[in-house]
């Protein structure tokens, strides 16, 4: 296993021309991100309050099943995370940490 990779032990599913559990996982995750956004502009765009909460409701759900997927995902082995470099983190902390001061 590559040193900066982080995944768990891949769950195998048949490979064949027919969809597999890893596939429909990736589309549903997929479509949930997708929501999400249009969710998002949505919620930029509504007018009325009772239709922003009514938006703003269905966007945590979908948010949280996006998150729920996305566990799933990763522990089935289906998705893999690298590790950043302590050096590009302390590059990153650095150049917010100099637009927060900027900002105050």
């Amino acid at each position: 296993m590559n040193n900066n990779k982080v995944q768990n032990t891949k769950t195998e599913v048949p490979s064949t021309i027919e969809m597999n559990d890893e596939n429909y996982l990736n589309d549903i995750l997929e479509t949930e991100k997708n929501m999400s956004v249009n969710m998002t502009i949505a919620l930029n765009e509504a007018s009325n309050e009772t239709l922003y909460n009514k938006i703003y409701e269905l966007f945590v759900q979908i948010k949280n099943s996006q998150r729920d997927l996305f566990e799933l995902a990763f522990r089935k082995g289906w998705y893999t995370l690298e590790k950043a470099e302590q050096t590009k983190i302390n590059e990153e902390y650095n150049k917010l940490s100099q637009c927060l001061n900027e900002l105050q």
